[in-house]
């Protein structure tokens, strides 16, 4: 059975269960904060307009929530990994777990590892990241976050963590903000045919910060193909260690031998998450 009830000021909570399936034990809660996503000022004044078609910031970007998932299997007393996922376009929170199997694959990953899902632009063909795209926000909601879960006794307050990004088509702006403003370090960047933009701003990251990996999965039609390429040749031009390679072929040795993996996929654009258990596969890759 649902429940809602008030955590502080900060949060209004659902605890979805205690146990998803047999499968996927753990703790799951909705919350919702004041630094999340949305809503945002820039929509509340300057509705979306695509396909000539306008969505509004009370339909489509007033969801201030976030879906957490702590496994069964989480150790707070080690070093841990937040894996936060970002959807893309048309898409929710609820849509994108259930088509992508996202909950199944990262508990099947069996990282030490809590599962983050920001609400974004609500089933609108819309990237922008709302306040996430502003300095020190993201830190502050990462503040809320960690607070529910002390008090929730699911972490320990002075245990250390990283952060690994991960995402579907139009999420890559919000992620290359993060990469910008996000004071916890980065593990890893898990692009699924989502290269659009941003090149400059994951190339910084990767730069300054040697220990970052990263996986960019590109089609031929998703329209990230071109991006995928130029970065791929510039990235040869300075001189970086990665590799390009066939999705079917990647094996968890092309991250651990290389900073940057280019994967093309000959599958469609909504298919390349849960293709062959890309998320579980790439988070395994981590270990």
């Amino acid at each position: 059975m649902k429940r809602w009830f008030c955590f502080s000021i900060i949060f209004n909570v659902l605890i979805l269960h205690a146990q998803t399936n047999e499968m996927q034990a753990g703790k799951s809660f909705r919350i919702t904060s004041h630094y999340a996503m949305f809503p945002d000022s820039l929509r509340n004044h300057e509705p979306r307009i695509y396909d000539k078609k306008i969505y509004s910031a009370a339909e489509h970007y007033s969801d201030s929530s976030a879906y957490i998932f702590v496994p069964d299997y989480f150790d707070k007393n080690k070093p841990f990994h937040f894996v936060i996922w970002f959807h893309g376009w048309n898409n929710n929170i609820d849509s994108a777990l259930a088509y992508y199997h996202l909950q199944e694959q990262f508990y099947a990953a069996h990282l030490n590892a809590i599962f983050l899902f920001p609400e974004g632009p609500e089933n609108a063909p819309d990237s922008y990241g709302g306040k996430f795209e502003k300095a020190d926000t993201f830190n502050y909601f990462m503040n809320d976050v960690m607070n529910f879960l002390q008090k929730e006794k699911c972490i320990n307050k002075n245990i250390s963590f990283d952060m690994i990004y991960a995402g579907h088509s139009g999420a890559y702006r919000v992620m290359s903000y993060l990469l910008l403003y996000a004071k916890n370090n980065c593990k890893a960047v898990l692009l699924f045919d989502a290269l659009y933009g941003e090149q400059e701003k994951f190339a910084v990251q990767l730069q300054k910060h040697p220990d970052c990996k990263m996986i960019n999965v590109y089609t031929d039609s998703g329209g990230t193909y071109q991006n995928s390429m130029n970065l791929a040749k510039e990235m040869k031009a300075w001189e970086w260690k990665y590799v390009l390679k066939e999705e079917d072929n990647f094996i968890k040795e092309d991250l651990q031998k290389n900073q940057v993996v280019f994967l093309h996929s000959k599958k469609q654009h909504n298919d390349v998450v849960a293709y062959k258990n890309n998320f579980q596969r790439f988070l395994e890759a981590l270990k």
